[in-house]
């Protein structure tokens, strides 16, 4: 009974992103054009204010009474505001601007009652920073600067990140349900194993391969990848994609939660992006100083 409702939510989450991809590869596909570009910032803006929405009830579960609704508003604002210097105004410091801003806000909320606004505070401002800042940079990944003025295709930057974060976490899943044998971290996750993290990270670092031979072949210097750089920046991926998985997987057990959220076939927002919440800064990083 017990392996055949393992089997059915196993079933149930690969129809759901299925669908999720079809739909984040036509938004890929057609984020060139302003409206589909507009339609994919606020579809960010979205995760990221039921993100960090869910970050805030993780919060609640340990009895802090953090400003959920302030939180969302500042973690949605941040994605546009990126956006918006990324697209409309060459304003690279809008986005810093908007966490100074909040900072002063969250402050702000706790004048009249000072009690325990230190963790509050600290866990208003991290909500915002662990969940929208790193959101916000998947933006900054599809539409990144020229290199030696070659127009970088953003859109492939932004499957590599999508591809190789997201092979990493099936890599280890599949390899670790199939012969895991020697357990990982039990207090976080006990059924993550050492066998599927070497296998996460093997799969990550020949996804990353594999992209640097296509974009070397295909992509005319729009995709400026070197092999080297490949392996290193797929060990890098592989690496934090997975501490990323633990960093969320530490939250829920702190807050007694076993997914972040109860939707249909996906858990929660945080389920779905914790990997790439540690990946994306490195590879828009990478990126910027390309």
């Amino acid at each position: 009974m017990m392996e055949s409702k393992k089997m059915a939510d196993l079933n149930r989450r690969l129809v759901v992103s299925t669908i999720l991809g079809i739909i984040v590869a036509f938004l890929i596909a057609f984020s060139t054009r302003s409206f589909v570009s507009l339609l994919l910032m606020l579809c960010v803006a979205a995760l990221a204010g039921v993100g960090v929405w869910e970050y805030g009830q993780l919060a609640v579960n340990k009895q802090i009474r953090p400003a959920t609704r302030w939180m969302v508003v500042v973690g949605v604002v941040q994605v546009a505001a990126l956006y918006a210097s990324l697209v409309f105004v060459d304003f690279p410091q809008l986005p810093i601007l908007v966490l100074a801003v909040a900072m002063v806000i969250f402050f702000l909320l706790h004048f009249r009652d000072t009690s325990d606004a230190l963790l509050t505070i600290a866990v208003e401002f991290f909500g915002v920073a662990y969940v929208a800042a790193p959101l916000s940079l998947m933006l900054g990944v599809l539409y990144p600067m020229d290199y030696h003025g070659i127009p970088q295709e953003g859109r492939w930057w932004l499957v590599y990140l999508i591809l190789v974060t997201k092979i990493t976490d099936v890599g280890a899943y599949f390899v670790g349900r199939l012969w895991g044998k020697k357990k990982l971290s039990p207090h976080l996750s006990p059924k993550k194993t050492v066998e599927g993290a070497v296998a996460g990270f093997i799969a990550a670092v020949l996804a990353s391969m594999l992209m640097s031979y296509c974009g070397g072949r295909f992509f005319n210097g729009g995709f400026s990848l070197s092999f080297s750089e490949s392996i290193w920046l797929g060990m890098l991926m592989g690496i934090f994609g997975q501490i990323g998985d633990l960093a969320e997987s530490l939250l829920k057990r702190d807050a007694v939660v076993k997914d972040s959220n109860t939707l249909p076939g996906l858990g929660g927002v945080l389920d779905m992006v914790d990997s790439l919440l540690f990946t994306t800064p490195i590879l828009y990083f990478f990126i910027r100083m390309h």
